[in-house]
């Protein structure tokens, strides 16, 4: 048996493994543009300082790799005692007010715990990447063993460039013409954000002349009103329901993956690994788990839903895709729902694909009754806030009681009606269904709210998160307790 010297020396060596930083300037450009001449100089500056101050405090070498970019080297022992206070550089960097109009935010992507220097870079990079992709203004922390999230305080910035959708589009053209037949999947208990974008794809690759399904589950509450509504008993909403023998992967078959890019979350998980060829479409922030195999990943955490995403890059397609009145009603209420009939999480891009959308013939009037809520529905929602807590002056938590096929509809809708209610900032409902529970959060944009949830297996956006965890509401709701004391007391 080891004596305890050897374990010393061991762990001291552990913890003077060298870790990497790669640090990226989001916004610094736009900040600039807003600016006087005279003053943008000694506003980088003062950024530079601080990060040189950093580094210093890290024992580490700062390099500048170009403009906006920089590389750190350091000991991740000292990286590991940054963490304990929770990597205070992004608000000293957020907090800067000099003559500038925005917060300057600032991504990193750290790498550590690896002998290796090519994994360990790697691993940095990767991390950057994952950070700029949740929207910035965070840092990644990546081992071989783990990946923790620090900081995503603002809200992600819309690109006013449509060039990456423009490159996109085009990839996912090339994609859909080379695929044998085209399958296209979203979340399980599929809403109409799910189930408008992967009609829309759907559409595109029908108009490329292949043979196209839409894997989703008909019981569903969304695709039964949608149905119903729009196609009748008609096939031209092509649905194969998840884990059917229907589904037939063979050579040269493309997944399309929409709404979601974590794996456990999807309808069909066995078809992600026949799958030959995997695209995913998504506007939540990456977490962790994410589909590895994927040849095209295209996820803007900016974007309103998926559902605008999806409207962009068709729009590229011109008249190569017919796009029908079902099929823009479909994407438009995808649209409505997850802004909150565009309350929420929007901007430019957002109402230009509305626009386009009932150009095309979407119905404002269908879409409305599309969403509309049955009084059985209303009726649950009451009974469910009456039993609201208030939670820290500003949370409201709510838990449903009656197990539901309509669970997560159920709690998302009580989750903004709930938001309504004076001096509450965040909105937490939990709601059982077969097999476990729901959790929807919503907020104004004080409180992250998708942060929270993510340390629950969920995700989404700072205003806007869900989880599905297969636990009881009972003990759903103290692992959330625990988790908000912690976060507000």
């Amino acid at each position: 048996m080891r004596d305890s010297r050897h374990l010393k020396i061991d762990n001291r060596k552990r913890d003077m493994r060298p870790a990497l930083a790669f640090i990226q300037l989001d916004n610094m450009e736009d900040v600039l543009k807003a600016m006087p001449v005279d003053d943008r100089p000694y506003l980088v500056a003062t950024v530079e300082k601080f990060l040189v101050e950093w580094a210093g405090e890290l024992e580490g070498y700062l390099e500048t790799l170009r403009e906006g970019r920089y590389v750190v080297f350091c000991a991740a022992r000292l990286i590991l005692e940054a963490e304990k206070n929770g990597f205070t550089i992004l608000d000293r960097v957020r907090e800067l007010k000099l003559e500038n109009e925005h917060p300057i935010t600032l991504s990193i992507g750290i790498g550590l715990q690896e002998d290796n220097m090519g994994r360990l870079g790697r691993m940095a990079h990767n991390s950057l990447e994952l950070a700029l992709e949740r929207g910035g203004d965070q840092i990644v922390v990546k081992s071989p063993y783990r990946t923790r999230f620090y900081g995503g305080k603002s809200m992600s910035i819309e690109k006013k460039t449509k060039v990456k959708a423009r490159v996109m589009a085009t990839a996912l053209r090339n994609m859909l013409l080379e695929a044998g037949r085209v399958m296209v999947m979203g979340h399980a208990m599929a809403d109409y954000d799910s189930l408008g974008a992967a009609i829309g794809i759907a559409c595109a690759a029908e108009s490329f002349g292949k043979e196209t399904r839409i894997i989703a589950d008909e019981s569903d509450p969304a695709v039964k009103r949608l149905r119903s509504l729009l196609y009748g008993e008609t096939e031209s909403l092509k649905l194969v329901k998840p884990g059917s023998s229907n589904v037939k992967v063979g050579d040269n078959t493309l997944l399309v993956v929409v709404d979601t890019n974590k794996p456990s979350l999807l309808a069909d998980k066995e078809l992600l690994q026949r799958a030959d060829q995997v695209a995913v479409i998504d506007h939540h922030r990456r977490g962790a788990e994410g589909i590895e195999k994927a040849r095209l990943f295209y996820v803007e955490s900016y974007a309103s839903s998926t559902c605008e995403l999806v409207t962009e890059l068709l729009q590229y397609y011109g008249d190569q895709v017919e796009l029908g009145r079902n099929e823009a009603i479909a994407l438009l209420a995808g649209i409505t729902v997850d802004t909150k009939n565009f309350m929420l999480q929007t901007g430019v891009r957002t109402f230009e694909a509305a626009a386009f959308l009932r150009e095309t013939g979407a119905d404002p009037a269908v879409v409305r009754d599309l969403i509309s809520e049955e009084i059985s529905t209303v009726i649950k929602k009451a009974e469910v806030i009456s039993r609201a807590k208030i939670l820290y002056g500003h949370i409201a938590l709510a838990v449903g009681r009656d197990i539901s096929s309509e669970a997560q509809t159920l709690a998302a809708k009580t989750a903004d009606t709930m938001l309504d209610i004076k001096d509450v900032h965040a909105s937490f409902v939990l709601w059982p269904y077969e097999g476990g529970s729901v959790v929807s959060a919503r907020s104004h944009g004080e409180i992250n709210v998708q942060s929270i949830l993510e340390k629950m297996g969920g995700g989404g956006h700072m205003t806007v998160a869900a989880a599905q965890i297969k636990e009881p509401p009972n003990m759903v709701e103290k692992s959330l307790l625990k988790i908000l004391e912690k976060e507000f007391r």
